[in-house]
């Protein structure tokens, strides 16, 4: 009996740049990586993006030094004893205060930066703070909502990476019904060590999204394989990586040996890829693989008139 649960899992916004997802309380200046629109610490609704927050930081640094500027200006246009100095003061401190402005302007996106890194650099301690309350967020969602459990830590994986955060999103993983529209991801939940549930999705993956099995994914089934086939389906999820490999030349090219092992379980339409590939390069054996893709061909397909337009 199927247990897995139908979701409708949220979009997942990327960034290019993990900080981008840390948001600051303007107010108690912790920090949360989640959506909530309240600070989880003092309660208001001052939270903003750490980037708009570091400009603000950048926008008062650069107004200080206009400050500093109009004062020294000002004081020497007061300080004229005559009406030309006093002009000729005012319109040189006219002409450097827009020169002034015009380099603090180009200089805004890197004063943004310093000060991001100022502002991170100085406040680990409250991320660190911020963070472990959102994974204790996480936790408590797991308990009650298995899907906002894992939208909350799929947010927190992306600054937090780790192999236990990487397993939490697995399990939730697998207690879905996934769909290939979903937003999923695979190279990012790769471990070290064997799990049954990661190699239970790879080969989900490798049936919905295709596309995200890469040479990452085929070495891990590889370094993993004997205690794969020892899984209850285990062999079907080889079987299943292989045909999702078999769409670049390159998969082929770099794991002839594992195409081979699998190519004999291979959908008739997955094996139909590599026969055309094969086809394509008749100078090429992949250390034994052309005959293997023949034999095969001769016991099932001869016949086949898909097949047959490559003979």
């Amino acid at each position: 009996m199927d247990k897995k649960k139908p979701v409708q899992l949220r979009p997942y916004t990327k960034t290019r740049y993990v900080y981008q997802k840390l948001r600051i309380c303007k107010h108690c200046h912790n920090f949360t990586i989640l959506w909530e629109d309240s600070c989880a610490f003092c309660k208001r609704q001052s939270l903003v993006p750490v980037m708009e927050f570091a400009e603000g930081m950048a926008k008062r640094s650069v107004q200080s030094d206009r400050l500093l500027f109009y004062i020294i200006g000002l004081s020497a246009v007061l300080l004229g004893q005559t009406f030309l100095q006093i002009v000729i003061a005012f319109a040189c401190m006219l002409i450097l205060l827009v020169w002034l402005w015009l380099i603090q302007r180009r200089m805004l996106d890197s004063e943004t930066l310093h000060a991001l890194d100022k502002l991170i650099r100085s406040h680990r301690e409250q991320i660190l703070d911020g963070l472990d309350l959102n994974k204790a967020t996480a936790s408590a969602a797991i308990k009650e909502d298995a899907q906002l459990g894992f939208e909350i830590v799929r947010e927190i994986a992306s600054l937090v990476r780790n192999d236990r955060i990487r397993l939490q999103q697995i399990v939730l993983l697998q207690s879905f019904s996934l769909r290939k529209d979903m937003d999923l991801e695979l190279e990012p939940l790769l471990l070290d060590e064997f799990d049954p549930d990661l190699a239970a999705y790879i080969g989900e993956i490798a049936k919905i999204k295709r596309e995200l099995i890469n040479s990452k994914a085929i070495r891990y089934l590889l370094d993993h394989e004997a205690d794969i086939l020892r899984m209850e389906h285990g062999r079907q999820i080889m079987i299943d990586a292989a045909g999702a490999a078999v769409r670049k030349k390159k998969y082929i090219d770099t794991f002839p040996d594992f195409i081979s092992r699998y190519a004999d379980g291979l959908p008739r339409y997955r094996f139909l890829r590599l026969y055309q590939i094969v086809r394509r390069n008749p100078g090429l054996s992949w250390n034994g693989l052309r005959d293997r893709v023949s034999a095969i061909y001769n016991e099932h397909y001869r016949s086949d008139p898909d097949f047959q337009k490559w003979d």
